[in-house]
């Protein structure tokens, strides 16, 4: 019998989660695995087949989709329905399908009247509590205790591709493949397209292209920069002063001879691909922290310092982190340069 999992959130709360499916997938085989996940990263997740054995989409809009959703899997009795999110949306499921047992993370806020009836009274179901506090790697492992399995090294490696498959990247830096620094900078770099209230790092272009010099007079070796998908006024400043074209996607700048690639929009799998090949990743926290901690990277993640706690609970388990909290970009840049090694 087939255990589903539902996880509807975001891409780096389904990263978090991976190792712990990988671990099922281990144990109790893939096509035994099914999963549930948001629309809107259902396209990127389809190709991973080596981790699961059905994947269901979970429609952002159309009552009657999800009417349609629930009736398919309503077809099946599952041994096990586990939910990671603890989502309302969820919760509901976990009433209308079908399984031996259903295992949910939920916050205890939600345990009103009518959810002590219908779980607590119920030998089906296997609560376990999120306090907000305790860290989610911590979470998942109680939430899969009662499989008797131990999470390994090679339960994190959930991704699976060639080094460099798809990219048109030089061949020098191919042939040295894991000795690059990656820089992601996104929107979160840059307050106004982000998070008003947040702590603004605003690098300059000129500030940026030294910062980066820096870099390879320290490490001597390439950086490759990608980008997010909300397009930057930053980025158009490095293409005409400083890089130069060498297709739609891929720019080049020169410093001592060595080559500094910039990526932009980047798919999912080119970020993932890029991401767990690298050396150093210098990132405003996002799902590629994740990828970072599951290769064993030396992750810089730069977090608001107000929000420590929250950005902690999903880090807990990565041997090479390295925090560093929003601030001018000058000061920080400094900051980054003594945590790459």
């Amino acid at each position: 019998m087939k255990t589903l999992i539902i996880r509807t959130d975001k891409l780096g709360d389904l990263y978090i989660t991976l190792p712990f499916i990988n671990l099922l997938r281990r144990n109790f085989g893939r096509d035994n695995i099914d999963i549930l996940i948001s629309e809107n990263i259902y396209d990127h997740f389809k190709e991973k087949d080596y981790i699961f054995g059905n994947i269901y989409s979970f429609p952002n809009k159309g009552f009657f989709k999800k009417i349609l959703l629930i009736l398919k899997l309503r077809k099946y009795l599952y041994k096990h329905i586990i939910i990671f999110d603890g989502k309302d949306r969820s919760l509901i499921l976990a009433f209308l399908l079908k399984s031996l047992k259903k295992i949910i993370l939920m916050e205890k806020r939600k345990l009103n009247f009518l959810l002590k009836i219908f779980f607590l009274k119920n030998k089906k179901y296997n609560l376990i509590y999120d306090n907000k506090i305790e860290s989610y790697h911590s979470l998942y492992s109680k939430l899969l205790s009662q499989f008797n399995v131990q999470i390994n090294e090679t339960d994190y490696r959930f991704l699976k591709y060639e080094k460099f498959e798809f990219l048109n990247l030089p061949k020098n830096l191919k042939e040295d493949s894991t000795d690059y620094t990656l820089i992601h900078i996104d929107e979160k770099w840059f307050s106004n397209y982000y998070i008003k209230e947040y702590t603004d790092i605003a690098p300059t272009d000129i500030d940026f292209i030294n910062f980066i010099q820096k870099i390879i007079i320290k490490t001597n070796k390439n950086i490759i920069i990608t980008t997010g998908i909300v397009k930057l006024p930053f980025f158009e400043k490095l293409k005409d002063n400083y890089f130069k074209k060498i297709d739609n996607k891929l720019y080049e700048f020169e410093f001592n001879n060595i080559k500094v690639f910039m990526f932009l929009n980047s798919s999912i799998k080119e970020l993932e691909i890029i991401s767990m090949n690298s050396k150093n990743l210098i990132t405003c926290n996002n799902p590629l922290s994740q990828i970072a901690g599951s290769f064993n990277i030396n992750l810089i993640d730069i977090i608001e310092k107000r929000l420590e706690p929250w950005y902690l609970r999903h880090v807990s388990h990565i041997k090479k982190y390295n925090k560093l909290f929003r601030k001018d970009f000058r000061e920080l840049s400094n900051e980054i340069l003594l945590k790459i090694i």
